[in-house]
C-alpha cells in the first residue's frame, strides 16, 4: 500500500520537477511510512513519485520500480492478488525480476500486454505506468473503487496524486472550492467521481483507465459493473457451493504478505465470515479488532464480537468510541477525508484503524458484502415504489415545490420522480434544491447538477433485470465506492493501515452480478445466500442475526455536548451558509427539526475549515508523528 504521485508534460526545469515530487511525496507521508522514491526525466519534463507501506517484498518493492533497461517505471497504491502466478506467466516470456513485489508484475505485465494488461489484474488498486519510449503516462483505478487517484491539469503540467494533498503541496494546485460538487454533495452527502470537492482536480471513475501523451488524453473503462442472467438450470445449493469456493480463496489470497494480517470483526455475518475463513487458513496467530459503544447499547455489538473471537481463539483487541470524541476528531477527519463526506462511520474508522495499527500493517474487512448481496433493511421495503405506481406524479412535484423544507418535501419528490433510477437516489436525498437556497449564501449557490451525478448510467441500468438490481446497481456504483470505500481509504491510511475487503475481489463481484435475486432478498430477509455460508461457519448464535449497521446513532448530533458543537462551528465560523437561517433551524435545548441532517453541515463546514479557509500551503511541514 503505498502514496502515488507525478507530473508529466511539465513545464519545470529538472530541479524544480525533483522539488516539486518532494513535496508531494512528504504530504504523503502516512501513506507510506517505510520507504519514498522518486525518479525525474529532465529531457521529457516528466517524474513520479510514491511514499511506501512495506507488505510484500520488503527488501526489494521500493517504488518507483523499473524494468530491465529502464525504459519503463511503474508506481502501485494497493495490491494485486494474482500477482503470483502472473509472474509464472512472464517469466515463461523471458521477463526477469529484481524481487516479488506486485509493483514489478505489473510493470511486466504492461511490457508484454500493452494496455490489455488491466483486464488481468485482480486487485485493489491505483496505478501509474510511465513509458519512456513512447512518452506515455498510464494512470488506473480499480473496478470497485477501492483507491482512489485525482487528477489536475494546470499550464505547468498534468498532475496526479492518491491525495488532493499531494496536489497542493506541488505548488501548483490551488485548493478552490467547486460549487457544483458542493450541490451535489448537500444533495447526496458525498461527492461522485469524476467530480471533487476542488475546482480543476478530477478523480478517475472506478475502472477507468487513462492515458496522457504529447498528442493530449484518452481512456475508457477497463472493467464496469452489469448484471448478467442467472442460469435457471443451477440450484440454490449449487450457488452457496461456488460462493463458498470463491470466498474461501479470495480470503487465501487476500492474505498473502510479508507482514502478519489482522482482521476486523464487528460479530456480524460478513466480518465473522471473513475473519473465520482468515484463521482456517493461517491457525490460531490472528489478531482481530473491533470497537465497543459504552455510550449506546443499541449500537454496541462488543457481545458478538467477543464471542467470535472466542470462538476462533484470536487475539482480540478493542476500543471504545464515543460520541463526545467528535469535537476534537473533526479536524483530523477533514483533513484525511480532504472531501466533505457524511458517512457516519467516519470517526468510528478512524478509531478502528487507529487500534489496527497498533499490531498491523494489514487487516481484512466485510466491507462490500451488503451492496453486493442485499445487506440493508430497505432492500426488504417495496411498498414506496408499489405507492408509487399509484401516485400523480406531477401533482406530487406540484406539492413538494410548496412545501417547506422537512421529510414531507423529499418523500413527495421520491414519488413524483419521473423514472425509477431517479427515485432510487431521491429516497436517500439530504437536501433539496430548494432547502440549498435556504442553507446557502447566495454566491455558494450553484443550482448544479444536483442528485444527477450519482444516478447509475443507462448502460448498467439496461443489465438490470428487477428493481432489487437497480437498487444494487446504485449502491455498487454510486453510495459503495465514492462515499463508504471512499471514507475506509482514507480513514485507515490516515493511520497506515491497509484494509483488504475479499468480498469485492473480482471473482465474488462477478459471481455476485450473476446471481439470482432471490438468493439476495427473500420473503423479508437480506442476504439469503449469505445465510447458508454463516449456517455452515458461524456459531449458531452470530448465524442467526439480523444485519446491523456499523455507525453511531442518527440522534447523536441533537444530543449533548454535540448540539452545542454543532451551533458553536456552523454558526461561529466563515463558510458558505447562511448563518440566519441555521440560527433559526440548528437544534438548541429541544429536539432538532427532523428535516435537518446535521452531520452533513458539519462535516462540509470542517472541510472548509481545513482546506478553504486556511487556503492550504504549498510544501506543508508534515512530521511522521502528526497523524
Amino acid at each position: 500500500m503505498c502514496g502515488i504521485a507525478g507530473i508529466v508534460n511539465g513545464r519545470l526545469a529538472p530541479e524544480e520537477m525533483q522539488m516539486a515530487l518532494a513535496r508531494m511525496q512528504q504530504a504523503m507521508l502516512h501513506r507510506g511510512p517505510d520507504d519514498g522514491g522518486s525518479r525525474v526525466f529532465p529531457d521529457q519534463q516528466a517524474g513520479l513519485c510514491a511514499r511506501r507501506l512495506a507488505i510484500l517484498d520488503l527488501e526489494n518493492g521500493n517504488q518507483p520500480i523499473a524494468n530491465e533497461d529502464e525504459t519503463v517505471f511503474a508506481v502501485l497504491n494497493g495490491e494485486i492478488y494474482n500477482h503470483q502466478s502472473l509472474c509464472r506467466t512472464l517469466r515463461a516470456h523471458g521477463h526477469r525480476f529484481r524481487g516479488h513485489s506486485d509493483t514489478e508484475v505489473v510493470l511486466h505485465l504492461y511490457e508484454l500486454d500493452g494496455m490489455d494488461f488491466l483486464d488481468q489484474l485482480r486487485g485493489m488498486f491505483a496505478l501509474a505506468i510511465y513509458d519512456t519510449r513512447r512518452r506515455r503516462l498510464v494512470l488506473a483505478r480499480d473496478g470497485a473503487g477501492m483507491k482512489p487517484l485525482y487528477v489536475a491539469r494546470t499550464p505547468q503540467g498534468f498532475l496526479f496524486a492518491s491525495e488532493a494533498r499531494a496536489l497542493f503541496a506541488s505548488g501548483l494546485v490551488q485548493p478552490e472550492p467547486d460549487l457544483s460538487a458542493m450541490d451535489v454533495y448537500l444533495a447526496a452527502g458525498f461527492v461522485p467521481a469524476k467530480m471533487s470537492a476542488f475546482r480543476g482536480v478530477d478523480k478517475l471513475l472506478p475502472g477507468q483507465y487513462m492515458v496522457v501523451d504529447s498528442t493530449g488524453e484518452s481512456g475508457g473503462q477497463f472493467w464496469q459493473i452489469r448484471f448478467r442472467p442467472s442460469d435457471p438450470k443451477r440450484g440454490d445449493a449449487d450457488y452457496a457451493e461456488e460462493l463458498d469456493a470463491l470466498l474461501t480463496e479470495s480470503v487465501r489470497a487476500h492474505l498473502a504478505a510479508d507482514t502478519p494480517v489482522g482482521a476486523f470483526v464487528s460479530g456480524g455475518w460478513d466480518s465473522s465470515l471473513t475473519a473465520t475463513l482468515a484463521a482456517k487458513a493461517i491457525g490460531r496467530d490472528l489478531k482481530t479488532f473491533s470497537v465497543v459503544f459504552p455510550d449506546d447499547g443499541d449500537a454496541d455489538e462488543s457481545r458478538y464480537s467477543r464471542q467470535m473471537a472466542r470462538h476462533l481463539g484470536t487475539s482480540h483487541h478493542e476500543i471504545e468510541f464515543r460520541a463526545s470524541l467528535l469535537p476534537d476528531l473533526l479536524p483530523k477527519l477533514a483533513r484525511h477525508l480532504e472531501e466533505p463526506c457524511s458517512h457516519l462511520p467516519t470517526g468510528v474508522m478512524w478509531i478502528l484503524a487507529s487500534l489496527g495499527a497498533r499490531h498491523v500493517k494489514c487487516v481484512l474487512s466485510g466491507e462490500g458484502a451488503d451492496e453486493l448481496f442485499g445487506g440493508y433493511e430497505r432492500f426488504r421495503t417495496n411498498y414506496p415504489y408499489v405507492l408509487r405506481r399509484f401516485a400523480p406524479r406531477a401533482l406530487a412535484r406540484a406539492l413538494a415545490a410548496q412545501c417547506g423544507p422537512n421529510v414531507l418535501r423529499r418523500g413527495l419528490r421520491f414519488f413524483g420522480a419521473p423514472e425509477e433510477r431517479i427515485a432510487d437516489a431521491e429516497i436517500l436525498r439530504v437536501f433539496t434544491p430548494f432547502d440549498k437556497r435556504l442553507l446557502l449564501r447566495p454566491e455558494f449557490c450553484a443550482d448544479g447538477a444536483d442528485l444527477q451525478p450519482v444516478l447509475i448510467c443507462p448502460e448498467l441500468l439496461r443489465s438490470c433485470q428487477d428493481r432489487l438490481q437497480r437498487r444494487l446497481g446504485f449502491e455498487q456504483t454510486k453510495r459503495l465506492s465514492e462515499n463508504i470505500l471512499f471514507n475506509t481509504d482514507k480513514m485507515s491510511m490516515a493511520h497506515s493501515l491497509e484494509v483488504r475487503m475479499p468480498f469485492l475481489d473480482r471473482s465474488v463481484m462477478e459471481f455476485a452480478l450473476g446471481l439470482p435475486s432471490r438468493l439476495k432478498v427473500r420473503r423479508g430477509r437480506e442476504k439469503v445466500i449469505l445465510s447458508a455460508l454463516a449456517r455452515r461457519h458461524l456459531p449458531p448464535e452470530i448465524a442467526a442475526r439480523r444485519k446491523q449497521g456499523l455507525a453511531y446513532p442518527l440522534q447523536v448530533w441533537s444530543r449533548p455536548p454535540l448540539r452545542e458543537f454543532a451551533r458553536e462551528l456552523l454558526l461561529g465560523s466563515n463558510g458558505p451558509f447562511n448563518s440566519t437561517f441555521l440560527e433559526q433551524h440548528l437544534p438548541r435545548g429541544r429536539p432538532a427539526a427532523r428535516w435537518l441532517p446535521v452531520g452533513c453541515l458539519v462535516m462540509l463546514q470542517g472541510w472548509w475549515n481545513e482546506f478553504i479557509e486556511s487556503r492550504v500551503q504549498p510544501g506543508p511541514e508534515i512530521s511522521s508523528t502528526a497523524f
